[in-house]
């Protein structure tokens, strides 16, 4: 499915540019004070238009959060294109799997309270809670575990997931009895939304309280997310986005696993959510959270595991994968998509710069990370009052011979996106066959390749910002895709 979109959007992308042209990029002043957002805003504005009319998007909003003041919250194209209402920083759209922070930030709460430790195993909180499984000597399944989707558990249990009519949490514990592990738990990072119903589940218990009720009540109501609830019969109507997709007004089921991507939200109240954070867990002149444990969220979990490949993740935060020039610290960042509507927020927290950027269009997943990192990117600058660093070049390819041995080693069937695919020979490089589309893979090292597309059956382009890296842990072979 990676190899599938990489190839549609090198033509979406050229096909835009050649359909549409391209407005003259604004030029950065000659000299910036410290704290002037001008050029950000303005940058910015210049991009999301022209993303936004090259991947047929109708409606974004964003919000830019430094320390305790959101300096630019802006939307733009329409929240109703059939009515023409548009949209603004009160749009509210759903947010998907950024629900998660908010599930980890009650989670921790609890914790803090003394009323759950996340070391614990999960059936002490969920007494009912069974699955199979097939892994002897396993570590349990604890809500740490859980937080930082290495449980084990499988990703989704896609049986009544999306329904306007879902069974409760409570049903889904049962249900998962028959269901079982997939991993060995507290060995492999593997991202679940189960994880995370799960964690609702346990909010549930311990709270006394439906999920939706525990949140707006402990968490949304203290933050000053106003506008946001859990249940969409909890927000204003007339402010609710309609979800777009292919240009055309689409239905947005119910979700089951509401702790996992159901959060309704605009990007005002999620100005407010980091503004808690820049603040070190306060509220105002109240502590909502303790310092120690909302910084334990930004820590990495179960770190240096052979089959995470490097990947980091917090409490539910994402601490790799983006990186912005000149910074210092890594980003702290999650995704979230709820059919067709996507979302990002991204944040330096000792620099206590943040971005939220909110979609109602499928298409919007094609560009709302570039965005919200391009912000950051901008942001940072700004705020020191230094020139935004220029444009990083494609990095150069120098292919490399490798003996057919090699060649042979690597291929073979690679199991993608749960579909077996083969990965073959094609003379002196490899090729993937995805969903039709083929990918040349050429040798720039002895392990690590980059792919090759070909336009239109004409023209060949290199994704320069990808790369294959063939390698073997623990006795089993990977082809690890790096630059997504």
């Amino acid at each position: 499915m990676k190899y599938t979109h990489i190839f549609k959007h090198s033509i979406l992308i050229v096909g835009a540019s050649i359909i549409l042209g391209c407005a003259a990029t604004p030029k950065p002043p000659t000299s910036l004070q410290a704290g002037d957002y001008q050029y950000t805003k303005k940058y910015l504005s210049w991009m999301i238009e022209r993303e936004m009319q090259k991947h047929a998007t109708k409606g974004v909003s964003i919000a830019l959060v430094d320390n305790q003041s959101i300096v630019w919250a802006q939307g733009f194209g329409y929240a109703d294109v059939a009515n023409e209402i548009p949209a603004t920083a009160e749009t509210i759209y759903r947010v998907g799997s950024i629900s998660k922070v908010f599930t980890a930030s009650e989670i921790m709460k609890l914790a803090d309270a003394g009323k759950i430790d996340i070391d614990k195993p999960l059936t002490q909180y969920i007494a009912n809670f069974s699955i199979h499984n097939r892994f002897p000597d396993s570590h349990p399944i604890t809500l740490r575990s859980l937080l930082a989707h290495h449980s084990g558990l499988p990703s989704d249990y896609l049986q009544g997931m999306w329904t306007n009519h879902p069974v409760s949490l409570a049903q889904l514990v049962l249900d998962l009895k028959d269901d079982s592990l997939v991993s060995p738990p507290q060995t492999l990072y593997k991202y679940s939304n189960l994880d995370y119903s799960l964690l609702g589940r346990v909010i549930e218990n311990v709270t006394d309280s439906d999920f939706a009720s525990a949140m707006l009540e402990d968490v949304l109501q203290p933050l000053g997310m106003t506008a946001s609830s859990f249940s969409l019969s909890g927000v204003n109507q007339k402010q609710y986005s309609k979800g777009y997709r292919k240009g055309a007004e689409a239905p947005v089921l119910g979700l089951r696993d509401t702790p996992a991507g159901a959060l309704l939200s605009n990007v005002n109240d999620i100005g407010q959510f980091l503004k808690f954070i820049f603040a070190d867990g306060q509220v105002g002149d109240r502590p909502w959270l303790s310092p120690t444990t909302l910084a334990g969220m930004f820590r990495p979990q179960y770190p240096d595991l052979p089959l995470d490949f490097g990947h980091k993740i917090g409490l539910a935060w994402m601490l790799s994968g983006v990186h912005i020039p000149n910074s210092a610290e890594p980003v702290v960042w999650h995704d979230g998509g709820y059919p067709p509507f996507f979302a990002s927020i991204m944040l330096l927290p000792k620099e206590r710069l943040g971005v939220v950027v909110l979609g109602n269009s499928e298409e919007a997943r094609d560009f709302l990370g570039q965005v919200a990192t391009k912000t950051l990117e901008l942001a940072l600058a700004a705020k020191h009052g230094v020139q935004p660093p220029p444009a990083i070049p494609d990095a150069t390819i120098n292919p490399v011979t490798l003996p057919n041995v090699t060649l042979e080693h690597y291929t073979g069937n690679y199991i993608i996106f749960g579909k077996p695919t083969p990965i073959t020979r094609s003379g002196s490089n490899l090729k993937v066959d995805f969903n039709g589309n083929r990918l040349e893979l050429i040798p720039v090292a002895s392990d690590q390749f980059m792919p090759k597309a070909t336009i239109f059956g004409l023209v060949p382009i290199r994704l320069t910002n990808l790369s294959i890296q063939f390698l073997t842990v623990q006795g089993a072979d990977f082809a690890l895709l790096h630059g997504l």
